[in-house]
C-alpha cells in the first residue's frame, strides 16, 4: 500500500506552469467587447493530458487542448479557469485569472461644412466621459480636443476628417466628416441707401446676393441705438417700416440715416454699415 501511495504522489503532480495570453504575460486580462482572445497554459504539455477551459463556471467544450481562443461578447467581468487532466487521470491546479470586458465606445463627428475661404471649420462630437479624442485629417492635421476651431480656412483645408475616441484601452470606429471649402466670390452688394416712396423704385433695400447666405441674420438701428427692424434670414424685405421701437410696428421711419448689423451666417465677421433712406 505504502508502494502504491509513493507511485500515486509522485506521478500525479503536473507541472503546470503560467497562465498566459498571447497579448500580456500573465492574468488578469483586458478586452474590448467582439474581440477574440488566445489564452494558453504549459507551452510543453504533458501527452494525452486534456484540458478544462471554464469561464465563470461553465464549461467551454470546444476546445481541450492547452490553448483556447475566447471571442468576448458581452461588457462585464469574468473569471477564466482551466484545469489538466493527465492521461493516467490526475487532476492539476485549477489555474484563474479574471477577464474585464470594456465596451467599444460610439461618436459622431460633425462640422459646419460648407465654409467660405477665410471663415471658421468647426469640428465637434458629443460628450463622453472618461474617454480620449483623436482627431486627424488633411494637411497632416491632429488634435486631441472635443470640439475643434480651424481659423482662416483655405482650400487646401479641405477634406475628409476623422474622429475615434478611446476609453480603456478600446477605441471607436472612425466617424468622418467631409468639408467643403468655398471659394465665395459671388455677385454681393450692400447698397447704401434706397428710398421706399411707392413709386416702384428702390422701394425695398435690396442686397444682391444675400440669398447665398440662407443663414444670415440682419439688424437695423436708429441714430439713438434702438432697434427698429431683424430678419432671420434677410429676403429683401424691408421696406422702411419699423418693426420695434418708439414708432408703431408697421409704420413707415423718417428719412435719416440708420445703422445695420449683418451677419451671413458663415463663420466670418458681423459687416457694419449704414443705410440712408429717402423718400
Amino acid at each position: 500500500m505504502l508502494k502504491l501511495f509513493k507511485y500515486l504522489l509522485l506521478y500525479c503532480i503536473l507541472p503546470f506552469i503560467s497562465f498566459n495570453t498571447f497579448a500580456q504575460v500573465a492574468m488578469p486580462d483586458n478586452v474590448c467587447v467582439g474581440s477574440s482572445k488566445h489564452y494558453n497554459v504549459n507551452s510543453n504539455p504533458v501527452s494525452g493530458s486534456t484540458y478544462n477551459w471554464r469561464i465563470d463556471g461553465i464549461t467551454q467544450t470546444y476546445s481541450t487542448t492547452n490553448d483556447i481562443s475566447i471571442t468576448w461578447t458581452t461588457v462585464g467581468t469574468y473569471m477564466l479557469d482551466v484545469q489538466e487532466l493527465s492521461a493516467d487521470g490526475c487532476l492539476g491546479s485549477i489555474r484563474s485569472g479574471q477577464v474585464f470586458v470594456s465596451p467599444v465606445p460610439v461618436i459622431t463627428a460633425n462640422s459646419n461644412s460648407p465654409v467660405c475661404i477665410g471663415a471658421s471649420i468647426s469640428l465637434s462630437s458629443q460628450t463622453i466621459a472618461g474617454v480620449t479624442y483623436l482627431w486627424t485629417g488633411t494637411n497632416g492635421f491632429i488634435s486631441s480636443l472635443q470640439n475643434v476651431v480651424i481659423n482662416s480656412a483655405a482650400l487646401s483645408d479641405a477634406g475628409i476628417y476623422s474622429l475615434t475616441v478611446s476609453s480603456n484601452g478600446c477605441t471607436s470606429i472612425p466617424s468622418l466628416v467631409t468639408v467643403i471649402v468655398n471659394n465665395c466670390i459671388v455677385d454681393f452688394l450692400i447698397p447704401e441707401g434706397f428710398s421706399p416712396n411707392g413709386d416702384g423704385v428702390n422701394d425695398l433695400f435690396v442686397i444682391r446676393g444675400i440669398q447665398n447666405y440662407p443663414n444670415n441674420s440682419f439688424l437695423i438701428y436708429n441714430r439713438w441705438g434702438n432697434k427698429v427692424f431683424e430678419a432671420k434670414p434677410y429676403q429683401n424685405t424691408w421696406d422702411g417700416k419699423s418693426d420695434f421701437g418708439l414708432i408703431l410696428s408697421g409704420e413707415e421711419l423718417p428719412i435719416g440715416t440708420y445703422f445695420y448689423l449683418l451677419d451671413l451666417g458663415i463663420g466670418s465677421d458681423v459687416i457694419k454699415g449704414t443705410i440712408y433712406l429717402n423718400r
